[in-house]
């Protein structure tokens, strides 16, 4: 019986060392993968002395999206997820990548921070350990980063993301190929010394189940098992079976003497091995699992698990909120004008996209708690840098923006730094929060008697009572202050003067 594309999802990695796409339906809340993908890109080998990636490396992951695109183009579009972790993170030219990738894909691409990669992460391996619901010490390598979580169940409740990964690590010490002692030893003190400082605060929070997931963990068990240096998983004797036969083989390409190592995974796998190594010995760890499930399973849960998912970014948000002292009444005057403002919209705006004007708008007065002055800008400040799981960096982006352009003069230079994608996103948000504060300047709730809400090209049409706005002269010049502000990135308000001039202020 063919399965209806309603059940269908699908996750894309885009990982430092390798592209994923993982297509699946569910079974009992279970993922049943009905198509995968994988493409070893190696983008952070393609990061320059600029922190720019290479165009041949931009290619090789053109090429391989538009192999992807085809494979998502009938899966509904709330049941696709795509993120990018670190190296899109770093990388000076990560805006070139996304115009491009969006294009390709014809869907939007989350670059997530490391900490919130940590916390999907964790959630597709204890998916796929449910039967251990012990507490977990999970760690992943990737391409750029490593990702530390301790958690118990489905709750992860320490993350960190380290800069350390196979693809970084195997260009850094070991330039050439040579694996010798000393390469060796200065990659793994290397690692220890990322490590040091959360050593001891991941072993006073303790854990029972040690978990290892994704490529460079599968790839070391492999080699293990295939070579009788372990029964299943990874040991720390194992461990040092296979450096010392790494060393002795003395070059990457050499290893593909090693059984059990994929052609795919030499040329990286040595600095992966130097980093497991490090974390073996930091956290005193003699045996650990691996996990087959990842980020990508991370994203698909938390796709079918829509409601929890949503309440994690409430979370976000209400924990800003209490961290600085926000206005909650104000906060949802504004909000219940934006929201009879997009009653009367004729441009429909996904939920998705509404809940990030909605976060914008219970944020947007953050910044007074630090200070009056420019507070938009120290608001915005705060959004973009803030650790806020369940939001990607460019939803945070999202929301900053409209925090920062809330008030007073819109800049161009800020809308300048969102891609395309993003500004189509923002602009009609913008407009919607920046008149929902203006109905709510006396800071109490007051219903506007909106008649009409007309978006066409670059020319809004409002509508609203004439005799109301009569009795109401502050919002009035408010208004007229807008009209001038919108001018600023042409977009032309209109103000009762629907129909060839009903009215007019």
């Amino acid at each position: 019986m063919p399965i209806s594309s309603r059940n269908i999802y699908a996750a894309i990695d885009l990982g430092s060392n390798s592209f994923h796409l993982l297509v699946a339906t569910f079974k009992s809340g279970q993922i049943y993968p009905l198509d995968s993908v994988k493409h070893m890109v190696r983008l952070a080998a393609g990061l320059d002395e600029k922190k720019n990636i290479s165009p041949e490396y931009l290619n090789k992951a053109y090429e391989s999206l538009e192999s992807m695109a085809a494979r998502i183009d009938k899966i509904p579009d709330g049941h696709i997820r795509i993120v990018g972790t670190n190296t899109l993170r770093v990388a000076r030219n990560s805006a070139e990548f996304l115009a491009r990738a969006e294009q390709i894909l014809n869907h939007e691409i989350e670059i997530i921070s490391g900490r919130e990669e940590a916390r999907m992460l964790y959630l597709g391996v204890a998916q796929s350990t449910s039967d251990s619901p012990s507490r977990k010490l999970v760690m992943d390598i990737g391409g750029g980063s490593t990702e530390l979580i301790i958690g118990e169940g489905m709750r992860p409740e320490k993350r960190e993301s380290l800069y350390m990964g196979c693809v970084s690590y195997t260009q850094k010490y070991f330039k050439g190929g040579i694996i010798d002692q000393h390469n060796w030893n200065k990659a793994v003190i290397h690692a220890l010394q990322e490590l040091n400082p959360f050593i001891q605060t991941f072993k006073n929070q303790g854990w029972e189940h040690s978990v290892g997931a994704s490529g460079t963990m599968r790839a070391t068990a492999s080699i293990l098992e295939a070579n009788d240096w372990s029964v299943t998983g990874i040991t720390m004797s194992g461990l040092e079976a296979l450096k010392a036969r790494c060393l002795d083989l003395g070059h990457t390409e050499q290893l593909s003497e090693l059984d059990g190592l994929s052609e795919q995974r030499r040329p990286v796998f040595i600095g992966g091995l130097a980093i497991v190594y490090a974390l073996m010995k930091a956290f005193d760890i003699e045996q650990m699992d691996v996990s087959m499930g990842a980020l990508r399973e991370g994203l698909l849960y938390e796709m079918l698990d829509g409601p929890k998912h949503i309440s994690v970014t409430k979370r976000s948000i209400r924990k800003l909120c209490e961290q600085f002292t926000i206005d909650p009444v104000h906060a949802e005057s504004v909000q219940r004008h934006s929201e009879d403002l997009l009653e009367h919209l004729n441009i429909k705006i996904k939920k998705r996209i509404k809940a990030l004007l909605n976060g914008a708008i219970k944020l947007h007065e953050l910044g007074l708690s630090i200070a009056h002055s420019q507070y938009h800008k120290i608001g915005a400040y705060v959004i973009n840098h803030a650790d806020m799981p369940g939001f990607s960096n460019q939803q945070k982006l999202v929301m900053a923006t409209l925090v920062r352009l809330h008030r007073r003069k819109i800049s161009k230079s800020v809308l300048a730094t969102l891609t395309p994608r993003q500004y189509e996103v923002v602009i009609p948000l913008l407009v919607v929060m920046r008149l929902s504060v203006v109905f709510a300047r006396n800071r109490h709730f007051e219903p506007v008697p909106v008649e009409h809400l007309h978006w066409h090209n670059d020319t809004i049409h409002l509508d609203i009572n004439p005799d109301w706005l009569v009795d109401h002269p502050l919002i009035k010049a408010d208004l007229k202050d807008e009209v001038k502000r919108l001018q600023a990135i042409n977009l032309e308000l209109l103000i009762n003067r629907r129909q060839k001039a009903v009215a007019s202020l």
